[in-house]
């Protein structure tokens, strides 16, 4: 295989080396979804990995809000600058209104930077806070005063600022300017703008202010990835990000495609550790609960994974035939699974990684297994394509660990339990114990064998394979074993089944 190709010549040429920051506010947009608030303990987890990805600033929360909030605040302002890394460490700021309470309450927490926020648009300033322009203006420079007059940088948002009158946005940003801000965000918070918009409010921008200038695009019609870059072409020095993409409504633009479109299109630097990515797009995947697009561009989970005969043919040759960029640099692998529309490269490769001899009529008669399947609806994972293989050549890799015989009891009322008959090696076992559900009580139960490998479940996803009530569930997890992650599941009509069966695979992967 060979490296990667040039960039596409149609893209403009990159200009002089330049850097630009990343405003990241997973911490405060992202509990904007319906649903999603984060535990303090989340917060202070997700600001640190952020920290060490790379991220300039770190929007902690709205202490505003509550009581719980102004804690969070406090105490990730303290864990980032403790583990702060060879002198760098994330600015850590807080959201706040342009209003005296919030101000004091964000400068209790002892943040780098106050972000206040407030309408530019005649829409807002008349419907939702019956504001004249005069008294806006006078509102924001007395919340920016009070807030430098304490020691914080500032950073002023011009709260839907794509669809104000150009004039009074200008006007109430040099003000802003004037009454000490530090930056000024413009914020497109219906996501109106189209990438021609994006760049040229932002040239306006860079042409009527000195301070640096920064953008927030909203995802509404799916454009704050090409806005954000957009924006950054027309001269932006800082872009509002999220991990995931969170916040309301459709979300803003996603951190980790606006990291690598920066540094791979624009050739445009950042602070950003792209082979980070994955591991905190996961993190904030788990604290969130919100499940990754599983096409999400760079992290998700089939995004370097290839089924199609003439992608796997073609990437085995060069992968930069349909990769933009190699897996390994944004903290990724390449996979190749067998479906109904591959050929003969992909079960050869398969077979190679499963440790299988590759034998010329056995590829041919998995290959027609698989398509047979598929053609029935059901969906080739890991754990089908496995079984075909093992029927089709008669063979059945003798297990580490194996279950025998199990039973779990679960319902309203009760505490989930369970017990479990087991094989290791030669040596069979029991062991019984509960949890808070059938899940939990089982991956208790096989943790408390003697024997077993330490482990911890760091991912779980359950999916159906084929259609119906007896449809097929594929169980998907992640666990973390003595010398690191790895990657399990199983396949069963039955879900607690399935779920075994990833737990069963997860401990002789461990043991492998």
């Amino acid at each position: 295989m060979t490296g990667h190709s040039p960039m596409s010549l149609f893209n403009p040429v990159p200009e002089a080396p330049r850097r630009v920051r990343i405003f990241d506010s997973t911490l405060s947009q992202g509990e904007l979804v319906p649903g999603i608030s984060f535990s303090t303990e989340a917060k202070v987890e997700i600001a640190m990995n952020l920290d060490a990805l790379g991220v300039d600033v770190i929007e902690a929360g709205f202490p505003a809000a509550s009581e719980g909030e102004r804690k969070a605040v406090s105490d990730i302002v303290r864990a980032v600058k403790r583990i702060s890394r060879a002198g760098f460490s994330a600015e850590i700021c807080a959201l706040a209104r342009a209003k005296k309470l919030d101000i004091e309450l964000a400068l209790e927490g002892e943040v780098d930077c106050v972000h206040i926020f407030m309408p530019t648009s005649k829409l807002h300033l008349e419907k939702r806070l019956r504001l004249s322009k005069e008294e806006a203006i006078e509102q924001l420079t007395d919340s920016i005063s009070l807030a430098k007059s304490n020691g914080a940088m500032v950073e002023f948002s011009a709260e839907d600022a794509s669809r104000s009158e150009p004039d009074f946005l200008w006007e109430i940003c040099k003000k802003a300017e004037e009454a000490g801000a530090d930056r000024i965000n413009l914020t497109d918070t219906v996501g109106i703008l189209t990438p021609e918009g994006a760049a040229r409010m932002t040239r306006e921008a860079k042409s009527h202010l000195t301070k640096p200038v920064s953008t927030a695009f909203y995802n509404d019609l799916g454009m704050s990835v090409a806005n954000s870059i957009a924006a950054v072409m027309a001269g932006a020095d800082q872009v509002h990000v999220s991990v995931n993409g969170l916040g309301p409504k459709a979300g803003m633009a996603p951190l980790e495609q606006v990291a690598v479109a920066l540094k791979e299109l624009l050739h445009v630097e950042s602070n950003i550790q792209l082979s980070l990515l994955p591991e905190v797009s996961e993190l904030v995947e788990r604290h969130s609960g919100l499940p990754i697009y599983e096409m999400a561009p760079i992290v998700g989970p089939l995004t370097y994974t290839y089924e199609a005969g003439v992608h796997v043919h073609a990437i085995s040759i060069d992968p930069a035939t349909y990769e933009l960029i190699p897996p390994e640099k944004v903290g990724r692998k390449r996979r190749f699974l067998v479906g109904k529309l591959s050929g003969r490269t992909a079960v050869i490769e398969s077979l190679k990684d499963m440790g299988y001899p590759v034998e010329e009529s056995k590829v041919e008669e998995i290959l027609a297994e698989v398509k047979k399947l598929a053609d029935k609806g059901v969906r080739i994972t890991d754990g089908v394509f496995r079984s075909i293989v093992e029927e089709v050549l008669g063979v059945s890799k003798r297990k580490w660990f194996e279950v025998k015989e199990w039973m779990v009891v679960t319902g309203s009322g009760i505490t989930s339990t369970a017990q479990v008959k087991a094989r290791m090696d030669d040596k069979e076992t029991r062991a019984a114990s509960f949890g808070v559900g059938p899940v939990d009580a089982l991956a208790n139960t096989i943790r408390s064998l003697e024997g077993v490998p330490d482990f911890k479940l760091r991912k779980f996803r359950l999916r159906a394979i084929s259609l119906g009530t007896d449809a097929v569930g594929e169980v998907l997890i992640r666990v973390l074993g003595p010398k690191g992650e790895v990657e399990a599941s199983g396949t069963s009509p039955d879900i607690l089944e399935a779920s075994l069966k990833a737990l069963e695979d997860s401990i002789n992967k461990i043991k492998s």
